[in-house]
């Protein structure tokens, strides 16, 4: 038996998906996804009973998954299913074969209980504000979380899916105005019923945790924007797919096969969410209902700053130089609020913070190219707190942070303009050669004034001449970054 490996799954209306991880030092490192499209709510009658052809797709993928769970513990193993299990008439037929197909009980949760898992999911992997709205959009069913820190507030599930919103609005195959219309409508009077639960609250961060709100984020992302969904947005992507015409002729940039068929249905959904509960952006959630299963599993308390904790696991485990580290991250948040002429955004400049406080991770590889081993770790390192729009800015600054500049990196990060990735690549750049050598820690010298096109480096004739290697490095940057420019006065 592998006591150190644990398996949560998730019997979905629309997919049935099991997570596998080892225990490692406490914290779930992933081994194993699998994910299936059974589209059990497709297979509902209108007297809610499950038809042969959906429960035979359900059973097939079980015996997939049962081959998995041999050598794992029983009591390391939570399987869970959720709403058209919830509905079925007929869901003791489908559990006692699912029984024994895994060995297991199938645990069919209440959608206040989905909800609970899923907002717990998001804690632990997200990034953590005062007050969170989570949306998950299912098959049958979508969730709406309101909570503060580890705990949920406001906890509801309606009976909208994706699934569901497919065979009653778009069952033609169209993807018409008047088909958008229906859908949205219908999922508005849904929504309508406990809107006031949660506008008579604020909250600073809406956060996506499904398959719908996914699709969205990488259609958005192809089309060479940002993660953060907005109603204009979506606005967009609603006009692109309503010229498809028809479902079988859905082709967008970003979209994947497999979420062709109810992309339609959850973009309705997702659209009516933010018109009913006034959201005015959205990302997406680092994890949701398999996760927190996981962390019940694993019945470990949980950090209270998931991004810091995230980085400080990744100090140690390549024995960074902490304290030179949160010296430079110091200075190149210095150096970001002096750029003030257009000032940079709240959340990038956190994401410097962590850029900096990262910045040496590649020399754990090779000091020559640190930048560039650091840009391929971060990049495809699973860090918890931090989407992966996010994640890719901080591989991004790390790439850049010595040697000559790389521009053509920019491209390849969609969290925020390439404008402010470059000012915040020379924030950080800036903030290392200020902090090198003996005399660290000098930024009370240098003060930055930006513009739109440049950033002008201030620096005393006195530093200069009480520093000629500092002057010297600043010299240099200025020479291969076209963006700086360098003034004594």
């Amino acid at each position: 038996m592998n006591n150190n490996i644990y398996a949560a799954i998730d019997l979905g209306s629309n997919s049935f998906h099991m997570l596998v991880v080892q225990n490692v030092a406490g914290t779930p490192r992933t081994i194993a996804k699998i994910k299936r499209k059974v589209r059990l709510a497709s297979g509902l009658d209108d007297n809610n009973y499950l038809d042969d052809g959906a429960m035979n797709r359900g059973w097939q993928c079980l015996t997939l998954f049962a081959e998995r769970l041999v050598d794992i513990p029983t009591q390391h193993i939570k399987i869970v299913s959720t709403a058209t299990l919830r509905l079925a008439k007929n869901a003791d037929v489908f559990c006692a074969k699912a029984h024994d197909i895994l060995g297991l009980p199938i645990d069919i949760i209440s959608g206040e209980q989905e909800a609970a898992l899923i907002y717990h999911g998001m804690a632990v992997t997200s990034d953590s504000a005062d007050k969170r709205m989570i949306v998950d959009i299912g098959g049958a069913s979508t969730e709406l979380i309101l909570g503060q820190g580890f705990k949920p507030l406001v906890l509801n599930s309606l009976n909208i899916g994706c699934v569901t919103w497919l065979q009653r609005y778009f069952g033609d195959g169209l993807l018409s105005i008047a088909n958008f219309e229906q859908a949205m409508s219908a999922a508005a009077a849904e929504i309508t019923q406990v809107q006031q639960d949660y506008l008579a609250h604020d909250w600073q961060l809406s956060l996506g945790a499904s398959g719908s709100i996914q699709a969205v984020q990488e259609v958005l992302v192809a089309q060479g924007l940002n993660e953060e969904i907005t109603l204009d947005k979506l606005n967009v992507v609603l006009q692109q797919t309503i010229a498809c015409k028809e479902l079988n002729n859905l082709n967008l940039v970003g979209l994947k096969q497999e979420r062709k068929l109810v992309f339609a249905s959850g973009l309705a959904i997702l659209m009516s969410l933010f018109k009913q509960l006034n959201i005015d952006r959205m990302i997406g959630s680092g994890g949701a209902l398999r996760e927190g299963l996981i962390d019940q599993l694993f019945a470990q308390p949980v950090p209270e700053d998931i991004r810091a904790n995230c980085c400080e696991q990744l100090q140690q485990r390549f024995q960074l130089n902490t304290d030179r580290a949160l010296k430079t991250a110091k200075t190149a948040l210095d150096f970001a609020c002096q750029l003030s002429n257009p000032p940079l955004k709240k959340q990038d400049i956190e994401l410097l913070r962590y850029a900096a406080l990262l910045h040496e991770i590649g020399t754990s590889v090779e000091f020559l190219n640190a930048n560039r081993h650091g840009y391929y770790l971060l990049s495809h390192f699973a860090m918890a707190g931090f989407s992966k729009q996010q994640r890719q800015l901080i591989a991004v600054l790390v790439g850049n942070y010595k040697n000559d500049f790389d521009s053509s990196l920019l491209g390849q990060q969609a969290w925020c303009s390439a404008q402010d990735a470059l000012r915040l690549t020379c924030c950080l750049r800036l903030a290392i050669i200020v902090n090198g050598g003996a005399q660290s820690y000098r930024r009370h010298t240098i003060k930055l004034e930006s513009a739109t096109d440049h950033i002008v480096i201030n620096l005393s004739s006195t530093t200069v001449n009480e520093n000629p290697l500092l002057a010297a490095e600043l010299e240099q940057e200025v020479s291969i970054n076209e963006l700086v420019t360098l003034s004594i006065v």
